[in-house]
């Protein structure tokens, strides 16, 4: 016999249960008690701050004492940091090193309790590094979260808001990002945007030196500045939303969505800065073609200039004396690609009169592109796992998408080979990220 649903275990711990009656499988080799019916839960209060102890040195000391708990002692905050620093900070450069280090020197040194803000860095750099399991999230993990947004919530009601909290709120956001949070996600993404207005660091390179004085810092500021505008752009799924809705996607500035006009295989640029130009192209691809579905008639110019951009700054990827980063170790090429992918779609599918060649070209391009993702999908994966940036599972996913409907229209009866190693790669993805995972459920249920 079997049950109707999961048993309670299981669906608690967000496993699959094979429903067996009157212990599950799993649960028998557990040697755990295996219920099916959830016991009748009284609601209760939640415990709700008081405002007369919300001090300072009270939140202080509850961070302190958070982690102490969740991450350990002072070797311990060393060494979840050194992990931090050995694979998240290898895709999103936006706090340093050196000046982390330091902040915790001192604190040693002095004997003294460590400032709110950078308590709460250190958890939501080690928050940030936490995967799945089983493919989902587990409820120590979620509930760390939960109470990370509530002091983030705490420290802004007493009116803190400085860099290092901008950091955390923004890892925190690439968390939800990573792991299909939403709509927290892009609520997170706006958020961090004012906050970062308010601390002022959108601000010039020379107003950032006169405002934080040390150089370094001010460096750190205008790290911080392109990781949330980053986030802002490649936050995807919102955005999808948008378009799904007939909604233009959120643009900050008409800057950000002005032509390119430098040739980036001729600029010499870090993985950052490629991945904020990449960025800003990708936001651009999503404002043509909102454009482009609510005008039949709108020009095919800004599209061919969209794609020289994104083909200037791949080549980027491909100039140098080093060799070619491979697909699943650089950012700016993940998102580079489903730029790429996005415009070509759109213009494989366009009614232009008399061009029929460009409607072609961009066919073939497309077929291309999707070929070398799948080609590459094939290669084992040569990178750490911890080390997989959130921007990888999309342009994956966007291309077995892309192959599923060239299958539908060429006739093919069976796509499930040609997308196999793209789908067992977004199968690897999911390991790390939850939004991975949900990409592949698209695929399977498409």
């Amino acid at each position: 016999m079997s049950a109707d649903q999961a048993c309670v275990r299981c669906r608690r711990q967000k496993r699959k249960c094979d429903k067996i009656l009157p212990c599950c499988t799993l649960c028998k080799r557990l040697n755990k008690h295996c219920d099916y019916f959830l016991p009748v839960e009284a609601p209760r209060l939640l415990p709700i701050p008081d405002w007369a102890d919300l001090t300072p040195s009270n939140l202080r000391h509850t961070l302190e004492v958070q982690v102490s708990s969740n991450v350990g002692d002072r070797l311990q905050v060393q060494a979840a940091a050194a992990f931090y620093f050995r694979t998240v900070h290898t895709w999103f450069l936006i706090i340093s090193e050196p000046s982390y280090n330091i902040r915790l020197s001192n604190i040693r040194v002095q004997t003294a309790s460590a400032p709110s803000d950078l308590s709460l860095l250190t958890l939501c750099m080690t928050l940030v590094c936490k995967g799945p399991v089983g493919g989902e999230l587990p409820l120590s993990t979620r509930s760390m979260y939960a109470s990370l947004k509530s002091f983030v919530a705490l420290l802004e009601a007493m009116g803190t808001n400085s860099l290092e909290m901008l950091q955390s709120r923004l890892l925190l956001t690439v968390f939800e990002i990573g792991h299909a949070m939403y709509p927290s996600a892009y609520i997170s993404a706006a958020a961090n945007m004012r906050a970062a207005v308010s601390l002022g660091i959108n601000a010039t390179s020379e107003d950032l030196t006169k405002a934080f004085q040390d150089s370094r810092k001010a460096e750190e500021a205008r790290q911080t500045w392109r990781g949330i505008t980053i986030t802002n752009r490649s936050d995807l799924a919102p955005k999808y939303v948008s378009l799904e809705n007939g909604q233009a996607p959120n643009t900050h500035s008409d800057q950000q969505i002005a032509a390119e006009s430098e040739d980036w295989a001729k600029v010499e640029v870090d993985s950052f800065t490629r991945l904020a130009h990449a960025s800003r192209l990708l936001d651009r691809v999503l404002v043509h073609i909102h454009t482009n579905q609510s005008n039949p008639l709108f020009d095919s110019v800004e599209a061919v200039q969209i794609l020289k951009s994104l083909t200037s700054l791949l080549v980027t990827f491909q100039s140098g004396d080093s060799d070619p980063p491979h697909p699943l170790s650089d950012s700016a090429l993940a998102l580079c690609r489903s730029a790429m992918l996005e415009t070509l779609e759109v213009g494989s599918h366009m009614n232009i009169p008399d061009n029929e060649c460009c409607i072609r070209t961009s066919i073939n391009i497309l077929k291309s592109l999707v070929h070398e993702l799948a080609r590459g999908a094939e290669v084992s994966p040569p990178v750490e796992m911890m080390t997989l940036s959130v921007f990888l599972p999309h342009c994956i996913y966007k291309a077995a998408m892309v192959c599923l409907g060239d299958s539908r229209v060429s006739g093919c009866v069976d796509p499930e080979p040609s997308i196999r190693p793209l789908k067992d790669l977004l199968g690897y993805l999911g390991m790390r990220w939850v939004a991975a995972k949900r990409y592949l459920e698209k695929v399977d249920a498409t």
